[in-house]
Formats: C-alpha cells, sequence, structure tokens
C-alpha cells in the first residue's frame, strides 16, 4: 500500500463512529440553527473637515533653574552684623582699602609699623640752680627756654588687627638726642620714647611718654667762655598728648645731679640743678617744628644768660 492509503487509514482509524439515534414516529429532526452572521462594516464618506490649523510652539531656551540659597555658619543677616560691630565699639562699615599713611611713614600714623621720627621740642622752662655749696638756700631761679632734638625708634610693641589691615596700638623704642639751653649750655641724652594711639585715624590722638638720661656736654665755664664741661648724669621725662605725629603738648621736667666731691675744687663743682618745661614737640619733616626749635634755640642764646 503506498503511504498515502496508509496516512488515511489512520485518520479514519481515530475518528469515532457516528450513531444514529431512532427518532419519534412523524417528527422529524430540528433544523439547525443558523449560524449568526456579523454584518458588515458600513462605509460612509468622510465628512469635509477643517483642517485645524498647528500649535505654535515656544521655541525660546528654558529660564535656568534659581540657585538654591547658600546656608552656612554663621548664619548672620545684616542686620545681625551691624548690631554685633555697635555691641563691640566698631565703625558700622568696615574700610575695604587701606589708608595710607602721609609722608611715607617718616611721620608717625597708626597704619604704619617701625617708624624713624626727627622730633623737636620748642618749650618755657623755669630753670633753677643751687648757688653756693658753702651757703644754705642759696638757689638761683630765672625763666628761660629749652630746645631739644631727637630721633625716634618707634617699634610696634601691640598691635590691632581689623579684617585684613593692622594697626599700631603701642609703639616702643629708643630715643636719643641733644638738649640745649641759655648760656650755651647743651646735654646729651639717652632714653626711651613711646606712645599710645586713641584711634585709627589720620589725625589720631596719642599719648606720648619719654624718659632718659642726661649729661652735661658744653656750656660756659667760670670764665664766660663757651667749653666742653664734664658733668654727673641727670634724669629727663616728660608726658604729651599729641595728633597724629605731627605735634604734640609736652610737660616735662628734667633734674641735673650735682659733681661736688671734696676732692674737686669749688670753681670745678658743678651744683645741682634741674627745670620744669611746658612747649610743643612736632616732627620736623613737615617745617614748622624744625623752624620753631631753631627760632627759640637763636633767641634763648643771645636774649637770656644764667645767673
Amino acid at each position: 500500500m503506498s503511504l498515502l492509503a496508509t496516512s488515511l487509514l489512520l485518520v479514519l482509524a481515530q475518528q469515532p463512529p457516528r450513531v444514529q439515534r431512532p427518532t419519534a414516529p412523524g417528527t422529524s429532526p430540528a433544523p439547525a440553527a443558523p449560524a449568526p452572521v456579523e454584518p458588515a462594516a458600513v462605509t460612509t464618506p468622510e465628512a469635509d473637515v477643517a483642517p485645524t490649523p498647528p500649535v505654535p510652539q515656544d521655541m525660546s531656551p528654558a529660564p535656568a533653574p534659581a540657585p538654591a540659597p547658600e546656608v552656612g555658619p554663621p548664619f548672620y543677616q545684616p542686620e545681625d552684623m551691624q548690631a554685633l560691630r555697635q555691641r563691640h565699639g566698631q565703625s558700622p562699615k568696615p574700610p575695604t582699602v587701606e589708608r595710607k599713611p602721609v609722608f611715607r611713614c617718616w611721620v608717625a600714623d597708626p597704619t604704619c609699623g617701625f617708624v624713624i621720627e626727627l622730633n623737636a621740642t620748642s618749650a618755657y622752662a623755669f630753670r633753677a640752680r643751687q648757688g653756693s655749696v658753702n651757703e644754705a638756700n642759696d638757689i638761683n631761679r630765672w625763666s628761660s627756654a629749652r630746645v631739644q632734638y631727637d630721633v625716634w625708634f618707634s617699634i610696634p610693641t601691640m598691635v590691632e588687627t581689623r579684617g585684613k589691615f593692622r594697626y599700631t596700638r603701642l609703639s616702643l623704642g629708643p630715643k636719643g638726642g641733644i638738649v640745649a639751653s641759655d648760656s650755651k649750655d647743651i646735654w646729651g641724652n639717652v632714653g626711651i620714647a613711646g606712645r599710645y594711639w586713641f584711634s585709627r585715624k589720620r589725625f589720631a590722638p596719642n599719648l606720648e611718654f619719654t624718659s632718659s638720661l642726661v649729661f652735661k656736654v658744653a656750656g660756659n665755664n667760670r670764665a664766660g667762655n663757651f667749653d666742653s664741661v664734664r658733668g654727673p648724669m641727670g634724669f629727663s621725662a616728660d608726658v604729651a598728648f599729641g595728633l597724629g605725629g605731627f605735634g604734640s603738648i609736652v610737660v616735662g621736667g628734667q633734674f641735673d645731679s650735682p659733681l661736688a666731691r671734696e676732692d674737686v675744687p669749688d670753681v670745678e663743682r658743678v651744683s645741682a640743678g634741674g627745670m620744669f618745661f611746658l612747649g610743643f614737640r612736632g616732627n620736623i619733616v613737615w617745617g614748622a617744628p624744625a623752624a620753631l626749635a631753631v627760632g627759640t634755640h637763636a633767641i634763648t642764646t643771645r636774649a637770656v644768660t644764667a645767673p
């Protein structure tokens, strides 16, 4: 048998036989219900519809998102900072640019560090000197003048910091110079000088103070001639109130110790003396203190003679 006949027999063998059931007489089998017929899709012509205009699109770039607020310590508002500065006595608006000193720190200023100053003092002096060492209560008193030329080396000792800027609050350093008076008397002096600033402005008020050892180096001798004079060590001190490094009102005194050993002849002895003085001291760089000191020195040397 062929392969096709064999396959057909196998398919027929798998189908069950159809059983024919008897029916009642006079009845016929009910016709099978017709299968539902799906209605055919009805196509209608499309209505005339106006085309929808295209929606315009915004082509501008989208705005950048706002940056997140910076939040961090110390969480202070400007009003809080102003109240804090006022509480501690600070200026409401701190400086943003450093103030430049005048004369490039040849004149002392709170913004300067190390300063070399050339100062001149012109003062009225009330002088006194012991007379004869053999007589008690023999004192000579007279009015005179005092002229002093000093070199100060001002070193910042206490510094104040404001933001990025530094200011000198207290300066202290060595100083030396000469002191001149009537009768061509000249003393040398070596000591210390200091200045305390009360503010940071250009014409800041300040308090000056000096102390020094003094020694006589020249003057008129017993014969009335100008000559070198050997004298013992004395002491001088003063206090002044000034504005900036330009000038100050100074009050001070000087004491000249005696040279009265028994082995020294009376004509060579140096009597004890001293003076109180009130005057003006200023930096000679801007001219006025130097002119005043030179004029006072010239007038005193010619017009005043010590007793």
